[in-house]
């Protein structure tokens, strides 16, 4: 029997993205842990926590997460996260020698956790990079953990047994990178939470949240990275509105107003519960998406299938997808005006707003949370070792 052990040293499964790092990458384990417990393959989870002792959350059946504390610090930083790695280790060895735990496949979420892995485990090991640092067109963080994180991510190549890849793009950019990645990766999709596909009401949705009832709103929901490139969306619904004279309103998920910030007609939430999102969306009339690099990127895929139209730069997976298939806009991020461009035509061209919409749910209709959970555990199983190991 399959015994599974899964390492997301850089976030916690269960805790509610927005409030940490990786939000997406929660929301995704999330669905993961749900998919295997379904198929029945007893999982354990180690990852990180803030508190003195282990605590243990059993959140679906055959699910254990050990909550291992290492001094994280809050909020945190990609420098006081790997300043904390080694304390982590130290800790999970020991939890795993007193609990008994010898799984027979590992999977590592991340490049801090596939390095924690390494060192934990003998045992095979599926690694998921989530995003690669030299993808990214940003230097994020000092210099020097730049050059940790390359180097990790380069030797994970190597040594780990199976690599997933949310798309093909992103498999094949990084195998030119790594050509060690070569016949040992694999391509699995995240699937979407069944609660997008059944978009509330706008009026309902608006009035729920407390948004303009009357209006357009545009919709950025992310994280605080420099990556996500909350200045771009700003620039651009400040150009609009010199441009449209009705009432728009953006409203900004995941992140607070910045001190000083006197922007008009923008709304801030600050971090909002994956469980809220589906609200937002049905309350939006698109989502703007300008990331500079995703491996995958959850929301377009959300909005998508709640019916609402996404504007994203071109290049992207999410440009080349809805270019080919329809269900929002692409433009070019060379052009200082493209996305506020785009942003008017949906304003001005209701017909082809409507369109976007009908046809954002066919293209997302493909990503299955259970296709996904399925691939996974066929994965998961084919690397295990036996049992008697």
């Amino acid at each position: 029997m399959i015994s599974h052990l899964l390492v997301s040293y850089h976030t916690c499964p269960m805790e509610e993205p927005g409030e940490g790092l990786a939000g997406g990458m929660n929301v995704f384990l999330q669905g993961l842990l749900s998919g295997l417990s379904d198929w029945g393959m007893p999982t354990d989870v180690i990852t990180r926590a803030v508190g003195e002792t282990v605590e243990v959350t059993n959140p679906f059946p055959g699910v254990r997460i050990f909550h291992v504390p290492c001094f994280w610090k809050v909020p945190p930083t990609r420098e006081s996260a790997f300043e904390s790695l080694d304390v982590f280790i130290e800790k999970s060895r020991l939890l795993l020698y007193g609990e008994r735990i010898k799984p027979t496949v590992v999977s590592a979420h991340y490049w801090m956790s596939g390095a924690a892995a390494l060192r934990l485990f003998e045992a095979p090991m599926v690694f998921t990079y989530h995003t690669v640092e030299a993808h990214k067109t940003d230097m994020v963080g000092s210099k020097r953990l730049f050059l940790i994180r390359s180097a990790k991510e380069a030797r994970l190549a190597k040594d780990a047994n199976s690599v997933v890849f949310f798309t093909e793009q992103e498999k094949n950019r990084t195998t030119e990178l790594f050509p060690e990645l070569d016949g040992k990766s694999v391509v699995i999709a995240p699937g979407i939470d069944e609660r997008f596909r059944a978009p509330i009401p706008r009026e309902i949705a608006r009035s729920f949240l407390g948004l303009p009832l009357d209006g357009n709103i545009f919709l950025f929901a992310a994280r605080e990275d420099p990556g996500k490139n909350l200045s771009k969306a700003l620039e651009a619904f400040n150009s609009l509105s010199s441009r449209f004279r009705e009432r728009v309103t953006l409203v900004v998920a995941g992140q607070y107003r910045g001190a000083g910030s006197q922007e008009e007609n923008i709304i801030y939430l600050g971090p909002v519960p994956h469980a809220s999102m589906a609200l937002l969306y049905s309350a939006a009339d698109a989502v703007i998406y300008p990331s500079r690099y995703e491996s995958f990127g959850l929301v377009p895929l959300e909005a998508l299938s709640s019916a609402v139209p996404v504007i994203v730069p071109e290049g992207t997976y999410w440009g080349e997808l809805i270019r080919s298939n329809g269900g929002g806009l692409v433009y070019s991020a060379d052009d200082p005006s493209g996305l506020a461009d785009a942003m008017l035509l949906l304003l001005t061209d209701l017909p082809l707003r409507a369109r976007l919409a009908f046809a954002g749910p066919g293209v997302a209709g493909s990503f299955s949370k259970v296709k996904c959970a399925d691939s996974w555990a066929k994965l998961l199983s084919s690397v295990s070792m036996p049992c008697n190991q």
